[in-house]
């Protein structure tokens, strides 16, 4: 017996068919419509669970493509997996598991062609993966051989708090003398380079002033200091940053210096090129390329975060080498 109350409480009118779905209903479908199209589907002989890359590398997951246009093919690497996913606006939420009506077998599948020189750590971002435990970092990024860096598994690493501390910034060892000048450092993509230059008529050390005060400009640091001071005078640039702890003093000989030699250095004198004919250090048209190219934030790039803590040497390959922005 049909309680009509409830329509009338809900205002709803039974139809002519008596209950029954309306005649003109269309199922969803559009008229146009071809209910066997099949759609671009990634699909997954087992459930992707852990890390995604590590399944794929390990082979314990194999993914097939098929759409309107290609019967079903494996998919080579995840690399390749995450261009196609991409490009098509897509993240791993979108790939299902095989159910029984994918009528193919795995093995007997064609291997799609590898497109991972397409691939970048943008696609990888934007593909939605991220490391599950165990894995802190990528495992695509630390393989070795057929086993993983053990630093696949480590948060940030002793280097690479010196180099989320130190990149972009200075430090001297002492100031004793020339050594000021001598040892006057940047650290540059993780390795040291010379703020100072061999002048060209006796090849003794001068520091690069310019350098020392776009850095002061371009980090809105305010330092009072005398711009037409020697660099030796105790209200020059140099002495001012290194009173007020801008310039890291070492207060250290070289010898077995911490921070010091944890990092590559660059002579102001390298090669025994004078003035600008040496281009390892820190001139100031290269350190303006340097601030545009890195925008002043070398570590703070959203598409690495995920995988990479800062002070990470993959940032580095994320921008043009020194040679080139000089």
């Amino acid at each position: 017996m049909i309680d009509r109350k409830k329509y009338r409480e809900y205002k709803l009118k039974q139809t002519k068919e008596f209950g029954k779905i309306d005649s003109t209903f269309d199922y969803f479908i559009q008229p146009d419509q071809d209910p066997n199209i099949i759609v671009d589907e990634f699909i997954s002989n087992v459930e992707l669970s852990g890390d995604f890359h590590d399944m794929l590398i390990n082979e314990r997951v194999e993914i097939a493509f098929q759409s309107t246009d290609n019967e079903p093919v494996i998919i080579p690497n995840y690399q390749t997996l995450e261009v196609m996913l991409v490009e098509r606006g897509l993240t791993y939420n979108a790939i299902r598991v095989q159910t029984n009506i994918d009528n193919f077998i795995y093995n007997n599948l064609y291997l799609l062609d590898d497109r991972s020189e397409e691939y970048n750590n943008i696609i990888r971002y934007e593909s939605g993966y991220t490391p599950s435990v165990p894995f802190i970092r990528d495992p695509g990024d630390y393989i070795e051989g057929n086993e993983y860096n053990n630093q696949v598994y480590q948060k940030q690493t002793y280097l690479e708090k010196l180099r989320a501390q130190f990149e972009g910034n200075m430090i001297v060892l002492n100031t004793t003398g020339r050594l000021e000048v001598e040892s006057l450092r940047m650290m540059i993509y993780g390795e040291w380079r010379p703020i100072a230059f061999a002048a060209q008529d006796d090849g003794q050390a001068f520091p690069e002033i310019k350098t020392l005060e776009i850095y002061n400009w371009i980090n809105e640091l305010g330092l009072d200091y005398n711009a037409a001071a020697d660099w030796f005078d105790n209200d020059s640039v140099l002495n001012v940053m290194i009173d007020e702890g801008v310039i890291a003093n070492l207060k250290d000989d070289g010898r077995n210096s911490l921070i010091w030699n944890d990092f590559t250095h660059y002579s102001w004198d390298e090669g025994d090129l004078r003035g600008s004919d040496n281009t390892d250090y820190v001139q100031q048209s290269r350190y303006r390329r340097y601030i545009e190219e890195t925008d002043n934030n070398v570590f703070d790039l959203e598409f690495i975060q995920p995988y990479e803590p800062a002070g990470s040497e993959l940032y580095y390959n994320e921008y043009r080498p020194w040679q080139e922005i000089s």
